[in-house]
């Protein structure tokens, strides 16, 4: 029995890759992006050692390049609404993974303007997907990015917009058995943790 088990341990492992690729590609893609909405753009990396299924690294390019772009386009201000708000010029963002109770942890955070929570439900309301007057919590408006066809952009650039994107997001993750969350604070930024079973 212990050697079935250190088997199957030692080709679970021949399958395990760090996420440093897929992190790297983000860098890529942020420094694109930044050039095209003329954002100066941080990216701070961590957890680029993080070990996960190499099917798994494949799968989550995707959304990941999805909450990527979300944050560059919607989350990061341009420099002129940053000193108005008075922070730096340049824009932070944040990738992130680790191994937690038996799960992998991805977050991407931005230190952006934050999830526009009266926006976004107005929207809704005025799309039909919240009854007029129903009171929703924090996490339950958070939640509304994710249904198809949502957006809250007011005009579409080329980059996002469309309402596609997020919803996709929310689907690759549920296909992975995981489940993503969201924390955000008006004017301090956006935090996106994806949390899959390794």
């Amino acid at each position: 029995l212990r050697i079935t088990s250190e088997r199957q341990r030692s080709a679970m492992s021949l399958r395990m890759v760090p996420i440093r690729q897929s992190f790297q590609k983000m860098a890529r893609l942020v420094r694109d992006l930044g050039k095209k909405t003329n954002k100066d753009i941080e990216l701070v990396l961590s957890g680029e050692e993080t070990e996960l299924d190499r099917k798994l690294v494949e799968d989550i390019q995707d959304p990941l390049m999805h909450m990527v772009r979300n944050s560059v386009d919607h989350g990061i201000e341009s420099a002129e609404q940053r000193a108005r708000s008075g922070k730096p010029a340049r824009g932070r963002l944040a990738l992130s993974a680790c191994h937690q109770s038996g799960q992998i942890v991805i977050a991407i955070s931005d230190d952006g303007a934050g999830l526009d929570e009266e926006r976004i439900l107005a929207k809704a309301v005025a799309q039909g997907i919240v009854p007029p007057g129903e009171t929703l919590s924090k996490s339950e408006i958070h939640q509304l990015v994710f249904r198809p066809g949502f957006s809250t952009a007011k005009e579409i650039t080329e980059i996002s917009g469309r309402g596609v994107g997020m919803d996709v997001v929310r689907r690759n993750i549920d296909a992975l058995r995981g489940r993503i969350e969201i924390q955000s604070t008006p004017g301090q930024g956006t935090t996106f943790l994806i949390k899959l079973p390794l």
